[in-house]
């Protein structure tokens, strides 16, 4: 059985992609992970991968920096996932296996290393190289170019009964971490959504939204007053009245747009 490497430096995306994989019928033995592009350099170098679920943007580089560091007999099957559907498309035309975009169902993922596979056994080693090669010319955007065009205008999140709601990204207020959630909430209702505050955020246009703490983002017109709390907290008071953590990393960024006058 083919030997994974799950790359993307949120902890939630990765686990939430073994768990998938676990679905698929893929033994955890067989799967393994790193949280960015030095960590999965090594994993790469130190066993033999046949497939590697890529993320394209890290904080240590990006998928195509990996690609470009691959020692020279490493010939895996790469399938792209990540939040932007046009980040890499160029090199999905090229060369990869497949380019999945965030959330992957697990129908969705079954299809890729279905292709993956077949990438496999259709392509000798060298073959794939040089395939992997071409890859690696295709230059990432920057983040800012990322995030302009990743971004959302509304989200269709799953409910309880299996069926899906339109949340317009014109009615989000603020959003919270709850377990392995982000809770969205938007005209005054509440939305569970399987991502991470980070993934939402980068999904979000950076000029409406901010993060304020490490579990909380919000809208920055909702923003009414930035202070202490008891005990000398620093928090993020809205216009609703929802009073939100604010974090020591997030304060200098929310006293900035707050100075500017927002």
């Amino acid at each position: 059985m083919s030997r994974i490497l799950i790359v993307d430096d949120e902890p939630l995306a990765r686990r939430r992609l073994a768990l998938l994989l676990g679905e698929l019928g893929v033994a955890p033995d067989r799967v393994a992970s790193a949280d960015g592009v030095a960590a999965a350099h090594a994993q790469i170098a130190g066993e033999a991968i046949d497939i590697v679920l890529l993320d394209v943007r890290m904080r240590d580089g990006t998928g195509f920096d990996l690609l470009r560091q691959l020692p020279g007999d490493a010939a895996p099957a790469i399938i792209f996932v990540t939040a932007f559907d046009d980040f890499a498309v160029r090199a999905f035309e090229v060369a990869a296996a497949d380019y999945l975009v965030k959330p992957v169902s697990v129908e969705r993922l079954g299809l890729a290393l279905e292709r993956a596979q077949h990438l496999l056994a259709a392509r000798p080693p060298g073959e794939r190289r040089a395939a992997l090669a071409r890859i690696a010319e295709v230059d990432a955007p920057d983040a800012q170019t990322a995030a302009a065009h990743g971004l959302e205008t509304e989200f269709w999140i799953r409910r309880a009964g299996g069926d899906f709601v339109r949340v317009e990204v014109t009615t989000i207020d603020y959003a919270v971490v709850e377990e392995d959630y982000v809770r969205i909430v938007a005209g005054g209702r509440n939305y569970l959504l399987r991502e991470s505050i980070r993934g939402l955020l980068a999904r979000l246009d950076p000029d409406t939204f901010i993060q304020v703490h490490r579990s909380a983002l919000v809208r920055t017109t909702e923003i009414a007053e930035v202070g202490r709390a008891r005990f000398g907290r620093a928090e993020v008071v809205l216009r609703g009245g929802q009073r939100l953590p604010l974090g020591r990393v997030h304060g200098k960024a929310v006293q900035k747009l707050v100075r500017r006058g927002g």
